[in-house]
């Protein structure tokens, strides 16, 4: 499965000479932890509610500071066709929780550690419901009996 079948879209973003009260409040509206920062559709930075209270709050800055005094730069991105286990790897490895997802370097999504997780989960439960199942078919089914309805 590619990472572009899991990502939030349209994604909300900011970009980096909105104010943090701003940022917060897209953030709030939203019910999301992170916001790519953009220059265009092009993404600079990610800021996230650590950023908000370890950089900005606990630091004195005013809510009116720019997303760019609190911003993380150099964000790790994925392309759309990412594999979902390959993107997985470069969260871990990268140590984050949202990567945003682009095509051509342009944002069109974003996807976090807990969409993923959610995702992995109903999957892995799906499963489960599919082997528990093929537990309670008849033997029919596994080659030992003639088929009920072909019985003649």
């Amino acid at each position: 499965m590619q990472i572009q079948n899991m990502m939030n879209t349209p994604p909300v973003r900011v970009s980096e000479a909105e104010s943090l009260e701003n940022a917060a409040r897209r953030m709030a509206d939203a019910g999301v932890g992170a916001l790519p920062v953009v220059d265009g559709d092009r993404v600079i930075g990610v800021v996230t509610e650590r950023d908000l209270v370890v950089r900005a709050m606990a630091r004195g800055l005013s809510t009116g500071s720019p997303v760019k005094r609190v911003m993380s730069t150099d964000p790790v991105t994925v392309e759309a066709d990412t594999a979902v286990a390959v993107a997985i790897l470069i969260m871990r490895s990268a140590r984050v929780r949202h990567l945003p997802v682009v095509a051509e370097g342009c944002l069109i999504g974003i996807v976090s550690f807990d969409d993923l997780f959610w995702q992995l989960t109903q999957e892995l439960s799906d499963l489960a419901v599919v082997v528990d199942a093929a537990r309670k078919v008849p033997q029919v089914f596994h080659g030992t009996d003639k088929a009920p309805l072909l019985d003649g």
